[in-house]
């Protein structure tokens, strides 16, 4: 543990009283089964708290980011505690520590600025509708948090962690090229084929298989921050090879379209549109049709190895949802819709199983059934007394009991994902907007569909100009 959090963990593990025991319990009442997603919380809540001891917000609460809004109630115990547990003393103890941290972080981000711009040949032009900020705090780990909430970027990190350099740069990246990826999209033509074979990679996140302006954005921002690091061929190809075997199927195409741009005087703002257009999808899906991607990385071990875990059966029923998206997965929607009708004709109102036949379904060019679908899982799963309606993860049932299932945060979030891009597609931004506020709202929601969702929101005006 760093010396800076033992320290703090000492002086807190001293008090006592009402406003410390308030603050314990409703840490208690809000926390998650990941620690990460819980931290994430108060991260996104952090970040639109003002000044102590007030603690006022400083975005209005229809502006107030879903996963923070799950938080309310938590200012006035942040205000009693703040005040009669003397923070401020504590923090001034520790400030230099924090000063020390945010000179550096302040020195890498003015280099990595001046080496970005430099490199899109970009000057940069404040605004306060489009921001960037770093914020130190040592105490968050070895997990840093980006967020996007419409064009303010915020990245939260200790920037005294290995890769934390990689994290500004990639971020910082982001903030000054999603306004071209979501401005200038691929060619129409191809873009089902390379998307079938992006579907193959075990490893590419979820939220990259059924979006291409997401999957070019990203492949941007990767193969720009390969141009700047000035690598040998070798380590370049060897860099591209790796992108392309984890899923990110454009990252070639626009990186060898970098090396043209860098020879021209252009900015990347004027050049990018030309290099966009000019990829063949079709000929970049045919070039990897035989492509050997990575296969998905093993879960990590264990922190006590030599503690061997209870086996678990896995049920029939999980087996079966598990088959249909893989199957899924790999674009194969005729085997996967076979598969989720099997299970839905065994095991009746499975959302899980709803969720992956609307998927097939809307896939297969049926998107008012797959709608339709997709709201009877999102009904089901947001009733508050469905917990015997969410994902069945346990053994099966004994014959003539009633099923069990859990509550399923991932089924649920990209339910309300799938049927904001459905609205959006037929222009209806206001009703995307409501499902993508949705999907953030969900407790637990996963990263994938977090992002999914905030691409949503911040890049529905892009995507109406451009095709």
């Amino acid at each position: 543990m760093p010396p800076l959090e033992a320290a703090i963990r000492r002086e807190i593990a001293k008090q006592h009283g009402p406003a410390v025991e308030a603050l314990r319990q409703f840490y208690r009442n809000h926390e998650l089964a990941d620690p990460g997603e819980t931290l994430s919380r108060y991260v996104s809540y952090g970040l639109i708290l003002g000044s102590p001891p007030r603690f006022r917000f400083i975005v209005d609460r229809e502006a107030m980011p879903p996963d923070a809004a799950a938080l309310d109630g938590l200012t006035p115990l942040l205000s009693a505690y703040y005040t009669q547990e003397q923070v401020a003393q504590l923090y001034a103890r520790v400030l230099p520590i924090y000063e020390r941290h945010a000179d550096e972080a302040g020195h890498l981000l003015r280099e990595l600025t001046q080496l970005e711009t430099g490199y899109m040949r970009l000057i940069p032009e404040p605004s306060p509708e489009h921001t960037y900020t770093v914020y130190v705090e040592p105490l968050v780990g070895v997990r840093s948090n980006f967020r996007i909430y419409g064009g303010r970027y915020a990245l939260v990190i200790d920037p005294t962690r290995e890769g934390a350099r990689d994290d500004i740069r990639h971020s910082l990246l982001h903030f000054l090229l999603d306004p071209l990826a979501l401005s200038h999209h691929p060619p129409i033509a191809g873009r089902k084929a390379i998307l079938d074979v992006a579907s193959r990679a075990p490893r590419l996140p979820t939220e990259f298989r059924q979006d291409i302006v997401a999957l070019t954005d990203e492949c941007l921002v990767k193969a720009v921050e390969l141009r700047i690091q000035h690598l040998t061929d070798a380590q370049a190809e060897q860099a591209v090879t790796a992108a392309e075997a984890d899923g990110f199927v454009l990252i070639r195409p626009i990186y060898n379209g970098l090396r043209t741009y860098e020879k021209g005087e252009d900015s990347l703002k004027a050049y990018y549109p030309q290099l966009i257009q000019k990829i063949d999808l079709n000929a970049e899906a045919r070039r990897l049709a035989s492509f050997q991607f990575a296969a998905a990385e093993a879960a990590p071990a264990p922190e006590q190895a030599h503690v061997e875990a209870p086996r678990q059966e896995v049920s029939e029923l999980e087996r079966w949802l598990l088959e249909g998206e893989s199957q899924l997965a790999q674009k194969d929607t005729r085997l996967a819709r076979a598969t989720f009708e099997r299970v839905l004709e065994k095991y009746p109102d499975v959302p899980r199983a709803q969720y992956g036949l609307a998927v097939c379904i809307i896939v297969d060019g049926e998107v008012e059934r797959g709608r339709a679908l997709l709201e009877q899982v999102v009904a089901e799963l947001s009733n508050p007394g469905a917990a015997s309606q969410g994902t069945a993860l346990g053994a099966e049932p004994a014959a003539g009991s009633d099923t069990v299932f859990h509550a399923d945060p991932r089924t649920l979030a990209w339910a309300h994902v799938w049927l904001g891009r459905i609205y959006e597609q037929r222009g209806l931004r206001e009703q995307a907007g409501v499902e993508y506020r949705a999907a953030l709202a969900v407790e637990g929601v996963p990263e994938g569909a977090r992002m999914a969702a905030q691409r949503g929101l911040g890049a529905g005006g892009s995507r109406q100009k451009s095709p």
